[in-house]
């Protein structure tokens, strides 16, 4: 009977660990809104916390187009990037795809 307990008890500590460890590839990160692509702006764009590179989101989610939004964020990088015609210069970003994105609580 007691052996039941610690099996049942191995179990949920297990689940807990697991359950506990979503995050672990996903990035901190704050969206930066360089300005309407349409007047010579990059849209919204993400700056990442760990070496401080700006990328360009293929798509972001309305919810999180907000300037200074704290948020983790599980990125696809290609190598893809292009130009973006800020004023006064021109820059190379990286584009990169949204795999996961949420606010970052912590």
């Amino acid at each position: 009977m007691m052996r039941k307990y610690i099996i049942l008890g191995c179990a949920a500590l297990m689940v807990f660990v697991v359950a506990c460890k979503k995050d672990k590839n996903m990035e901190k990160a704050t969206v930066v809104d360089t300005g309407d692509i349409a007047k010579n702006g990059c849209g919204y764009m993400l700056q990442l916390e760990s070496d401080g590179s700006v990328v360009r989101p293929k798509y972001m989610p309305s919810s999180y187009q907000h300037n200074g939004m704290k948020v983790k964020v599980k990125i696809n990088r290609d190598g893809e990037g292009e130009i973006c015609n800020t004023y006064p210069t021109k820059k190379f970003y990286e584009i990169v795809q949204i795999v996961d994105i949420k606010k970052d609580l912590d």
